[in-house]
């Protein structure tokens, strides 16, 4: 018998958007109700993934009406680009894999996301996302660790007839990765971030994840040395000697950012995943429920092993460390790396509720200036009229709140003083000077009223430079008949993504004239694409452009495609290689994908080693179910027809499986370049190996055992960069084969001359002694070969001073140069190593001249 399930719903309102909610917080429980208060979340079970990769898998019954020109083409490339945003932080363990297009509601023993079309949710709604867990938490009585998501569900609405929901908006990007945010285990914040409802929301599809999405994901889900790369702050709010439950605490950087979390029963607090940096910290209430939520913010609130809930206390003012409402006398915090600091305390006054909430700002741009944009980029050196709408600013709907005052925090820019007035419809106005700055800069404001404040932490960005803008998109090809899209406008450079819908095209070249080539990803014929520039400042092209449509691309007339597997079939608890044939494909690395409709199958990484073959690894869970799956192929955006199908056949006694995550022997990373040893799993491989052959490559090699279930073997020093089979045949059976990644050489550290590591926060300055640590170069000797190494730092040449083997690292070296002064300074310089016709993957140098 299946045990009860217990629903969480968190959900994105199209009028109101939702509520705001604190900042990162998990679905969470405790032990009890008396303390000691160790908060227990709820997230996915790593140990139950492949790979550590949750699928998730789209419904077959798409939006059943859209926007004029939208697809559910467009629609699914928009969702496995948000989803794939949570994939680009590092810090966190998880990953997140397209699991296909199918049927949904299955029976799978792995933990999955389904992604639906359904307009079953309460009336304004744009989306909800519900995390399912066993319904019996009494476990957490005994001193779990965490409690296990079993499936989430990622609703939108099967109408997405509404303007907000067309999918070449940046609003349906965004509340996409809000709610696979939510999906994944996260709960609302009011740090501005991509886990913010709309009202307060300052992230862009240019730039969709915050600090704070940042560390709630990856604390959740910590990576090896996240935890010792960032800081703590810790303490307790009280109210009259007694803990306030469900405050949010809230550090803000000197710089901007922001990361916050949420009091506990007893109002203490921890916020863990701190970037190193100054920090004031204020403690502030949840908002009232808005229409339609059942809680304040709509936070599901914490509870017992009973399931009883612990109700947020909001009946107090915010208030700046040490204790005042008056960020200009709030202490400086400063947060350093692996170090946590205690004792943040507050002591916060009683209050009926917040007296201002929900601030919503706005500044006229785009053509004529006139759009209003939320949250808006200004730029430096520029003076602005913004307007604001917040809960408690206007009395008589015509008059400012007696009292009212705005203030920038920190002196990134100011409210001009006088400029604050009533503007219409219970929105104010005022005219703020942005001062100049070196990159995008979030910038917090204050509000006061009656003795109270309210904090916003990114109410506007600074930012140095225009938004980037399409003006023509100019078709062509070349002596191949390839076709091209030659993209024209202002504010482009190489480092600008051109987007297709939710698909990257790939830069070919940039022009004397700012232009840009780009080869557009692949799509059906007469397809028309919206196409969207995006620059690392967080501005896109499409940020003022209000109800007008983006730029539109118009496919050429092709044949159709379709595609074949030659593996038909995969054992359940086997990794096996997939090869799958096209015609009339272009497969394109990095824009195709396949997935099997079933959580149970983990596509574990996909080649494309020509434009109509791909190659991949699969993990069948010991646990699926035999029977077919629904395999699906997307290239770019365009869905590719298979042939044929694909089963999970059951699990054969003492099958042997070569495991896809081959790893290096002197490392233990997954960086495996040609000569290097590779350990390779293989369960339920016998002792005796007599008779037993290896190939890699197709070339054969020599084997050993390591162990119960794992071999050793050398990569062939022949074999070129990119995918190599790596095929076990036993004397009666061919076990199914995995395709190994041939990596150049790395580079997997860099320091200074006295060992201290570099990194954004410690730079390396021209002059240094810079020593970095490579891997696969399996015939360094030490001296005798220094004139041989070669190495390229921002495109400036430079001779090695020492090569010795690395005391901690078997396999590795150690190489030192002087930084030269012609390096660019002020960015991340590309770093190679090379010796003879192999040169190392490029390493990221921060470097600065001060």
């Amino acid at each position: 018998m299946k045990a009860a399930r217990r629903i969480l719903i968190l959900a994105t309102s199209l009028a109101a958007m939702s509520s705001l909610a604190s900042g990162y917080y998990h679905w969470t429980y405790f032990a009890n109700r008396t303390g000691p208060f160790n908060a227990v979340p709820l997230r996915f079970d790593l140990n139950a993934l492949s790979g550590n990769t949750v699928n998730y898998i789209i419904s077959e019954q798409g939006p059943a009406a859209t926007m004029p020109g939208d697809s559910f083409a467009a629609i699914v490339s928009e969702i496995q680009a948000a989803a794939s945003v949570w994939n680009d932080v590092g810090s966190s363990a998880l990953r997140v894999g397209f699991g296909g297009i199918g049927p949904v509601g299955a029976p799978q023993a792995t933990p999955g996301i389904d992604v639906v079309f359904d307009d079953n949710m309460p009336p304004g709604i744009l989306a909800q996302t519900k995390p399912t867990a066993v319904d019996d938490v009494s476990f957490v009585a005994s001193g779990a660790s965490s409690v296990a998501i079993l499936r989430s569900r990622v609703q939108f609405r099967r109408d997405l007839t509404n303007p907000a929901q067309a999918s070449y908006t940046d609003s349906f990007f965004l509340t996409a990765v809000h709610e696979f945010g939510h999906a994944l285990g996260l709960q609302h914040t009011m740090t501005s971030g991509a886990m913010s409802t709309a009202i307060t929301r300052a992230t862009t599809k240019a730039a969709p994840l915050s600090a704070d999405d940042v560390a709630g994901i990856s604390v959740l889900y910590p990576a090896g040395g996240f935890l010792a790369a960032t800081g703590s702050i810790s303490g307790q709010v009280t109210l009259a000697g007694k803990g306030v439950n469900l405050a949010s605490v809230v550090a803000l950087s000197t710089s901007g950012a922001a990361v916050s979390g949420m009091t506990n029963p007893d109002g203490t607090y921890r916020i863990e995943g701190i970037p190193p940096g100054q920090y004031y910290v204020y403690a502030h209430p949840l908002p009232p429920a808005s229409q339609s939520e059942a809680t304040p913010a709509n936070i599901v609130w914490p509870v017992d092993a009973a399931k009883v809930p612990f109700a947020a206390n909001t009946a107090f003012g915010t208030l700046f460390f040490p204790g005042t409402a008056d960020w200009n006398q709030a202490a400086q915090i400063p947060v350093a790396a692996g170090v946590p600091v205690n004792g943040i305390n507050f002591s916060v006054p009683q209050r009926s509720g917040p007296a201002v909430y929900n601030m919503q700002t706005y500044a006229y741009q785009g053509a004529g200036n006139q759009v209003a944009v939320g949250a808006p980029p200004l730029q430096s050196g520029t003076r602005t009229t913004m307007v604001f709408y917040a809960y408690g600013t206007v009395i008589n709907n015509n008059l400012p709140a007696a009292g009212l005052n705005v203030s920038v925090i920190g002196g990134t820019g100011m409210v001009e003083p006088g400029s604050l007035k009533y503007y219409t419809q219970g929105f104010l106005m005022m005219t703020v000077d942005a001062n100049a700055v070196s990159g995008a800069t979030p910038v917090a404001l204050a509000v006061t009223v009656n003795n109270d404040l309210y904090v916003l932490p990114s109410a506007f960005t600074v930012v140095p430079s225009a938004p980037p803008a399409i003006s023509a998109l100019i078709p062509g090809s070349d002596e191949k008949g390839n076709r091209f899209v030659t993209v024209e406008g202002s504010n482009l450079s190489a480092a600008t993504r051109i987007v297709f819908d939710g698909v990257p095209a790939s830069l070919l070249r940039t022009n004397p004239d700012g232009s840009l080539v780009v080869a557009p990803p692949t799509a059906p014929g007469g397809y028309m694409a919206a196409v969207e520039a995006l620059n690392a400042d967080g501005q896109s092209s499409s940020q003022a452009l209000g109800p007008a449509l983006p730029p539109l691309y118009a496919y050429d007339t092709v044949a159709p495609p379709s595609a074949a597997p030659r593996t038909l079939s995969a054992a359940a608890g086997t990794d096996t290689m997939v090869q799958i044939d096209g015609i009339n494909t272009n497969f394109v690395d990095g824009q195709t994908a396949v997935g099997f409709g079933s959580s149970d199958v983990t596509v574990r990484r996909v080649w494309v080693t020509a434009p109509g073959r791909l190659l991949l690894n699969l993990s069948v869970s010991p646990q699926a179910l035999p029977g077919p799956v629904n395999m699906s192929v997307i290239s770019g955006l365009e869905p590719v027809p298979l042939s044929s199908g694909f089963q999970i056949s059951p699990p054969s006694p003492n099958q042997v499986s070569l495991r896809a995550n081959i790893v290096s022997v002197a490392t233990g990373q997954a960086i495996v370049p040609a000569g290097s040893f590779a350990l390779i799993n293989a369960p339920n491989l016998p002792q005796n190996l007599a008779g037993w052959t290896l190939t890699i490559g197709s070339q054969r090699v020599l084997f050993s055992g390591n162990g119960p279930g794992q071999i050793v073997a050398q990569v062939p020093t022949g074999l070129a960069v990119g995918p190599a089979i790596v095929q076990l045949n036993s004397p009666s059976a061919a076990v199914p084969p995995v395709v190994l990644q041939v990596d150049p050489p790395a580079i997997l550290a860099a320091a200074n001359g006295s060992g201290a590591v570099l990194d954004s926060s410690h730079p390396a300055r021209p002059g240094d002694t810079i020593q970095v640590t490579v891997f696969g170069f399996a015939d360094f000797s030490g001296q005798a070969l220094l004139s041989g190494v070669q190495i390229n730092a921002g495109g400036v040449t430079h001779a090695a001073t020492s090569v010795a083997l690395s005391q901690t690292q078997p396999g590795a070296y150690i190489i030192q140069f002087v930084l030269s002064s012609n390096v660019p300074a002020g960015g991340q310089t590309p770093v190679t190593v090379g010796f003879g016709t192999r040169v190392s993957a490029p390493y990221l140098l921060a470097v600065r001249n001060q």
